[in-house]
């Protein structure tokens, strides 16, 4: 596998550059490359650049438009209920959380569901977003649009999406704790990144179309199935653990309200997802942010300081790799294997744009 390092701001510029020239607005457009663009140097590669492609795939289809707008149903707080009528995923789903954010100051909480957006990208992402506004968040979201792609427990066969769920807990003057998580033991990006790289995923992780273990990512693609092959799966993480939360977030996100689950929606080249959080205010629990900070950094003081397994690979608190991933990533570049920036150029074309120039 071969690859290139790419400055930030050339693969952003580039993004941005796309995005308006399909049709989208700049504010769309801006949104959209910072979100991919700060997905790859946080290291979730699965949620970067690489997903432009099928953007523009499902543009091209006619199941994406830059004309689709969120739309309100409810703004009576503390409930704020959003139709994204698949817009463009992460503008729609940035605004519908800044507008729940400034809820949940006002009022002390904050209940949001976003339906039927397309793909919005990196849950965390907006778990941050939450801490900045100094809340407390938690997150469900579905996968639907495509053929379901993990097992249930037990079974040799897909149901569920790869349903991530996020907390975020903001630390006055210091950075937040992020938990960031898909209920597989891998996100279905991270086998594409894989594939496209020709790398195996780690044993445990996948099965085929028979339930029979491999390490082989082509078995949960579509395109990467031959003959009469059936699609695969990846595997829940925490055996039935994870799989119950998998069907709670499809639930909560999309079932309640009748959005698009992955058991109904059509499948097209899309992503449909439906985001169901809680904000919560945390002065609303204890007034004294300075005994907020010395209650958390205490803890995580105890927690860091726990004797390793490996001295090279110090124990960590949630959402601190990340950020050493983008202090690493900014100064030496983004890596982009040959396969990915080739459907990322190929997409570019389309629109008159040279991915090279940038």
């Amino acid at each position: 596998m071969t690859y290139r390092l790419h400055r930030a701001q050339s693969v952003q510029a580039l993004v941005h550059a796309m995005i308006v020239k399909a049709g989208w607005t700049e504010a769309e457009a801006r949104e959209t490359a910072h979100h991919l663009v700060l997905a790859n140097l946080s290291g979730h590669d699965s949620h970067g650049v690489g997903m432009l492609p099928l953007y523009f795939q499902s543009l091209l289809d006619g199941n994406l438009s830059p004309s689709s707008q969120p739309l309100a149903r409810n703004t009576l707080a503390p409930f704020l209920i959003v139709d994204a009528h698949v817009a463009l995923g992460q503008p729609a789903a940035r605004q519908a959380v800044e507008q729940a954010c400034t809820m949940a100051q006002a009022g002390g909480v904050a209940i949001l569901n976003l339906l039927d957006a397309h793909h919005i990208g990196r849950i965390g992402h907006y778990a941050e977003v939450a801490a900045e506004a100094g809340l407390l968040s938690m997150f469900w979201v579905n996968v639907a649009g495509r053929p379901p792609i993990v097992a249930p427990f037990a079974a040799k066969e897909a149901r569920f999406g790869t349903n991530p769920h996020a907390i975020g807990i903001p630390v006055p003057e210091s950075d937040p704790i992020i938990l960031d998580f898909a209920t597989s033991r891998m996100a279905h990006g991270k086998a594409r990144v894989a594939l496209n790289k020709g790398e195996p995923v780690p044993e445990g992780y996948i099965i085929d179309g028979e339930g029979r273990p491999t390490t082989e990512p082509r078995h949960v693609f579509q395109h990467g199935i031959h003959g009469d092959e059936r699609l695969g799966a990846l595997l829940p993480f925490g055996d039935h653990k994870g799989a119950g939360l998998s069907l709670i977030a499809e639930l909560l996100s999309a079932g309640l309200m009748g959005a698009a689950r992955i058991d109904q929606k059509p499948q097209k080249s899309w992503i449909i997802n439906s985001l169901f959080a809680v904000l919560i205010d945390p002065a609303r629990l204890e007034p004294d942010a300075a005994q907020r900070k010395q209650r958390i950094e205490s803890y995580l003081a105890f927690v860091r300081a726990a004797a390793p397994q490996d001295p090279a690979n110090p124990v960590l608190a949630p959402g601190d790799k990340e950020r050493a991933m983008r202090l690493a990533r900014g100064r030496d570049g983004i890596p982009l294997d040959d396969e990915t920036w080739s459907q990322i150029a190929a997409a570019a074309r389309r629109y008159g744009i040279d991915a090279e120039a940038f």
